[in-house]
Parts: structure tokens; C-alpha cells; sequence
């Protein structure tokens, strides 16, 4: 558990916030404390900076005609009652102790630095704080106030005056341990703890659009692209400012392209195969025609008159065209599929262009007995299309009407102006379709049960394609129909 916070970006993060507030804390707690005492001793010095002298003033004392040391330690003594917080030693000009106030086994020194006592006086003003050495410790300096012994006009002596002897350091550590002193520094901990705490929480809202990120990625990484349809990311905002944010946008982007890309990819690997199979399926029986009458025309050609021999060239011939246009028509589908199809819209006359349609199939309707219509012939009638696709939308299906249709039939398109769209009804009186059958025409390779199309080259690619070309236009096809009564096919175009 605590090696998986450690590896998350935001673990570390905390982790370093941690470690500097400790740090901080530690740091502010000493700068605190030194700074204070450092405070006290430069505000204790500056006001007893005179005391030393103020006492040589009020007692004189002469070392160099002799002195009484029970005299001294008696003033001495009498000072430390009114001052507690002053020690006294009285020193030669070398710095020797000769006297003191103090209790005799506390001092561990027998002389004292001068060096920093004759700063001290130098410094005149109490620039800055001087610290000299403490007679009752060994390697302790404390602050003082110092004073020469003039005697015939020059230094006999010093008075120095420790500031803050034994007593003082004493009720300095009971005050430290005081509640006073404990609620402070608990207070300046609950200072730091809830600056922690407001940090840490800063981290993780500037690190969530992070977190947000990673476990979109691992949400992709898990589903991969076969699973594409369940992908759930977060919806990153592609205005926000946020760099973390941009980016999952960015990667939101991404993971949808390369999913439609897979899928696109997919789609055309199975187009692929499934054209394989249609071809070996489809091309099956009118090769087999082709290649066995080829063979009975190159096995009996001696045998056979030029008519007989011209009769199975024929049938041979009509084999490779069913052939070949079944295999433009395969072609055609799986070009449909591939999702590369460009559409040129322009402004389409749908009368004039199923008038042409019809014109088409005119010769063939005339010899089987069946009737060709439009309704009404509207010049006035303009869609938006692709002419060419439209063109082969209407060959399906009057096509596909006429192979189903015997004689005395007929065929009519209907054309029905409604709001911005033209709505087309393509309508037959032939044998129509089972009513089970109906779900399924419009699948490639589909053959309905009194389907009269046989082994034809059609192979049941037409409705196929014509969906897929109406599904280009924005349009959807639909059917109706009733056993041996007839068929309709319904579509809108969209009109200028």
C-alpha cells in the first residue's frame, strides 16, 4: 500500500510537501528561537550597557593600593539582592579573576577574555550585541556589561558584570517548560500541520485532470479496440486553459481516431474475406457454365455445325458476362464499404432523370408485357445528388421490378413533393415478397424464397448497393409488399 503511494506522481508530491514543512518547520522553529534570544540578549545588553560602570560609580574600588575582597564580595552580594539576574567579577588588567559574586565552586575559569570587554567599549553606542566569556562554564560566552578600574590614569581593572547569570538561566528553562511556552510551540505546529494539510489538498486538485488522464489511458489500454463502443472517457473540456486538460483532450481525440481507424481497418480486412467468399460463392455457377460449354464446343467442334457451334459460343459468351457483371457489381459493393466514396451534390431534374431510366428499360419491359410510368412528370421537381448515383439507385430498382414482374404489369415511380425533400415511391404489381422474407432483402448475397432471379449475375448485390448509395444522400430506404400483388420501395431525396 505504501510503496503504491509512493509510485503515484501525487504520493511523491506529498511525499516532498512532507519533507519540506518538516524541514520549514524545523528551520522556523530554531529562527524562531535563536532570533528571540538573540532579540533578548541585544534588548537586556543595550539597557544594562552601563550598569558595570554605574556600580564602580557608587562603590569605589581600588586594586592597586589593596582592597578588602570581603568588602567587594559584601557589595557584590548586596547588588545580586536587588539584581538576581547579575553576576559580578572583579578582574585585574590581565584579565584575572580577584573576586566574584558567584558561589565559589560554580566558577570554572580563573581568568577572562578582554578581548571582547574592550570591544564592548569600544562600541560606544551598543552598535551590536557582544558576548564574553562566562566564568561558570568552559567554553560558554553570555552577554555582559563591563567597566575599567582607573587608577593614577590608567587600567588597574575591570568590573564585569555577567547578564543573565545562573538564576536567570534557571527561570529561563522552567518558562520554557511552562504551558505559556508549550501552547506556543504547539500553536505554530497546528500552524504548519494545517499549511500541510491546505498543500496537500492544492496537490491533488492540481494533480486530479492527472489522475483523470492516467486512468483514462488505463481504461483504454483495457478495453482495446475491439471493445470501442464501451470506451469511456472523461470528456476533457477542449477550452480549458488547464495544460493536464489539453492534453487528455488531446488524447480523448486520439484514442477515438485510432479507434475509427481500427474499426475502418477491421471493416475492410472483413470486407475483404467476405468478398472472397461472395466471389468463390457467386462466380461458382456461371463459371462452371462457361467452362463446360467451352469444353462440349472444344470436345464436339468437329461433330457440330457452324450453327450448333455458334449456339454454344453464344451461351458461353452470355456466362462471361453474367460473370462480369456480377464481379462489378462485388467490386462496386466492397468500394461502397470501404467508406472512400465521394459524393458530388449537385441540382438534379428527378423526372427528367427517371424519365431516361425508364428509357433504359423500355425494350425489355415492351417484350415481357410491362408497363413503365412516372408520376407526375414534373420538371419543376429538383433534388440535391450525385446524378451518377442516383442514376444506378433507380437501374436497381426498376430492374429488380421488371425481373419480377410478368406480363400485363406494371411499374410506376410515384414522386410526391413534400417539405425540402422529394418523397419516391417505386411501386410494382408483380409477384412481390414473403412477408418473412422482407428484413432481409436488402443484405448482400440475399435470395427471397419465389425469388425468380435463379443463377443470374445479379447475385443479390442490387438492393444491397442501392441502400448504401441512398445512405450517402443522407437517405434511408424502405419496402412494402404482398404476395402476388406487387412491391413498394420508399426513399426521400433533399431538394434544392
Amino acid at each position: 500500500m505504501i510503496k503504491r503511494i509512493v509510485d503515484s506522481f501525487y504520493g511523491r508530491l506529498a511525499l516532498i510537501a512532507f519533507g519540506s514543512f518538516l524541514l520549514v518547520g524545523l528551520l522556523l522553529l530554531t529562527l524562531i528561537s535563536e532570533s528571540s534570544r538573540a532579540q533578548q540578549n541585544e534588548i537586556t545588553q543595550s539597557l544594562h550597557r552601563h550598569l558595570a560602570k554605574q556600580v564602580v560609580k557608587e562603590n569605589p574600588i581600588s586594586i592597586d593600593a589593596g582592597f578588602d575582597i570581603d568588602a567587594v564580595k559584601m557589595v557584590f552580594m548586596k547588588l545580586m539582592i536587588l539584581g538576581p539576574n547579575f553576576e559580578f567579577y572583579l578582574l585585574d588588567a590581565e584579565g584575572k579573576i580577584l573576586a566574584y559574586s558567584a558561589d565559589p565552586g560554580k566558577v570554572k575559569r580563573q581568568s577572562v577574555d578582554l578581548n571582547p570587554i574592550k570591544a564592548f567599549l569600544k562600541d560606544t553606542e551598543g552598535e551590536r550585541t557582544t558576548f564574553g566569556t562566562d566564568p561558570r562554564s568552559e567554553g560558554k560566552n553570555k552577554i555582559f556589561s563591563a567597566t575599567p578600574i582607573i587608577e593614577d590614569g590608567r587600567v588597574s581593572g575591570y568590573l564585569y558584570v555577567i547578564i543573565g547569570g545562573e538564576i536567570f538561566d534557571n527561570i529561563t528553562q522552567r518558562v520554557e517548560g511552562s504551558v505559556i511556552y508549550q501552547w506556543v510551540l504547539w500553536g505554530l505546529l497546528a500552524g504548519l500541520l494545517l499549511t500541510l494539510l491546505i498543500t496537500l489538498s492544492a496537490l491533488a486538485l492540481a494533480t486530479g485532470p492527472l489522475r483523470r488522464l492516467a486512468r483514462d489511458v488505463q481504461h483504454f489500454q483495457q478495453q482495446g479496440f475491439d471493445k470501442a463502443e464501451n470506451l469511456q472517457l472523461n470528456h476533457w473540456d477542449p477550452n480549458s486553459k488547464n495544460e493536464i486538460s489539453q492534453l487528455g483532450y488531446a488524447f480523448e481525440s486520439m484514442a477515438e481516431q485510432l479507434t475509427q481507424q481500427y474499426q475502418k481497418v477491421k471493416s475492410l480486412d472483413d470486407l475483404r474475406r467476405e468478398l472472397v467468399s461472395h466471389v468463390s460463392h457467386d462466380l461458382r455457377t456461371p463459371l462452371a457454365s462457361l467452362l463446360g460449354y467451352l469444353e462440349t464446343w472444344q470436345i464436339k467442334r468437329g461433330d457440330l455445325d457452324a450453327k450448333q457451334s455458334e449456339e454454344l459460343i453464344q451461351i458461353a459468351h452470355k456466362s462471361a458476362k453474367k460473370i462480369s457483371k456480377l464481379v462489378e457489381q462485388l467490386f462496386e459493393l466492397a468500394h461502397l464499404d470501404s467508406g472512400d466514396v465521394q459524393i458530388h451534390y449537385e441540382s438534379v431534374p428527378l423526372a427528367e432523370l427517371v424519365q431516361d431510366v425508364l428509357m433504359k428499360f423500355s425494350l425489355e419491359a415492351k417484350k415481357k408485357g410491362v408497363s413503365l410510368n412516372v408520376s407526375p412528370e414534373d420538371p419543376t421537381l429538383v433534388v440535391m445528388a450525385d446524378i451518377e448515383k442516383l442514376d444506378r439507385v433507380f437501374t436497381n430498382l426498376v430492374g429488380n421490378a421488371i425481373r419480377h414482374c410478368k406480363k400485363g404489369d406494371h411499374i410506376t415511380i410515384n414522386l410526391e413533393n413534400e417539405t425540402r425533400r422529394v418523397l419516391v415511391q417505386v411501386k410494382d404489381s408483380g409477384i412481390g415478397i414473403p412477408a418473412s422474407d422482407l428484413p432481409y432483402i436488402f443484405d448482400a448475397h440475399f435470395k427471397a424464397a419465389n425469388s425468380v432471379r435463379g443463377n443470374s449475375a445479379h447475385g443479390g448485390l442490387g438492393l444491397a448497393i442501392t441502400k448504401k448509395l441512398l445512405a450517402l444522400h443522407n437517405s434511408t430506404i424502405s419496402v412494402s409488399s404482398i404476395v402476388d400483388k406487387g412491391t413498394e420501395f420508399d426513399f426521400c431525396l433533399e431538394t434544392v
